[in-house]
């Protein structure tokens, strides 16, 4: 009776075992499904913009699209050279490492000195901080120009630059207070043994946490040098950084595709390389430091 029990039961486990493996198999394949959906959906402007970029003149707005075509490199050549697009190239990168440069030397000792140090108001100023960054940049654009253009520094490197520090500092100190907090006090073993706490950082905990300087260090080029809103208002003929340039090939008569799919890539290339350089930093840093 046991064993035609057995003989029995074998089957319908078998079956079951089956039936759960294959509504398994069944939700992961409609999930990698919805992924694939979605990203060929955000894919596909992307990849049509790249290929324009590259487009000659007659066959950018060809309608059904042109796929094979001579690739050119003239739009590139316009929009650096007739259009002087290397001075704006020039204003991105000058005041992106100005604010990248100034952002760390402030905001790094900051969240180091909240991390370690015992203070009265401590939570209090973190939450200060916080809300700095959480305002948007158009409440704060009309008093930033009135600011900016009393103290004549209007059209100037270092009046945009004064500007990207008012939210890069707080996300610095906001991520590198994080990562302090969860990383050993290994500075000091070092103060032990005859440094002094600013020279322990240096030498010992600041190679430890490098990791999360890269990942910091690349969101605030990234806000820095994709920035509209403040660049519009804040800057002239002299500091205009590539993304005021890109709207100059949007004009009320017509649109110049190549160009300006081409200053696009201009403006995208370097965040992406940056990104694919530093990408093990980059997830290490976020994910290690965003969470206390």
């Amino acid at each position: 009776m046991g064993a035609e029990v057995k003989r029995v039961q074998g089957p319908m486990r078998s079956r079951r075992t089956f039936g759960r493996l294959v509504r398994r198999h069944w939700s992961t394949a409609v999930a990698y499904l919805v992924v694939i959906l979605v990203c060929v959906f955000v894919l596909i402007p992307i990849l049509a913009g790249f290929v324009t970029a590259f487009k000659p003149g007659p066959i950018q707005i060809a309608s059904p699209p042109v796929w094979l075509f001579q690739p050119t490199a003239d739009n590139f050549e316009r929009v650096l050279i007739a259009k002087k697009g290397l001075l704006n190239l020039r204003n991105s990168i000058i005041v992106t490492v100005l604010s990248i440069s100034v952002s760390l030397l402030v905001g790094v000792p900051a969240a180091y000195s909240l991390a370690r140090l015992r203070m009265k108001g401590r939570q209090q100023l973190l939450g200060w901080i916080i809300s700095l960054r959480m305002i948007p940049p158009v409440v704060v654009a009309l008093p930033f120009f009135v600011l900016i253009d009393r103290m004549k520094l209007y059209d100037t490197y270092v009046g945009l630059s004064l500007t990207y520090l008012s939210f890069s500092i707080p996300m610095i100190i906001w991520i590198m207070r994080g990562y302090f907090a969860r990383t050993p006090h290994l500075e000091e073993s070092a103060m032990v043994d005859g440094c002094s706490r600013l020279q322990a950082v240096v030498r010992v905990l600041l190679p430890v946490v490098m990791p999360g300087l890269a990942a910091t260090a690349l969101l605030v080029a990234m806000v820095a040098w994709n920035e509209y809103m403040l660049a519009l208002i804040l800057t002239g003929r002299n500091t205009a950084t590539l993304p005021i340039h890109a709207v100059t090939y949007v004009t009320r008569v017509r649109v110049e595709w190549g160009e300006l799919f081409a200053m696009n890539l201009i403006i995208a290339a370097p965040v992406l390389l940056l990104a694919a350089t530093l990408h093990r930093h980059l997830v290490r840093g976020l994910t290690f430091g965003m969470v206390e």
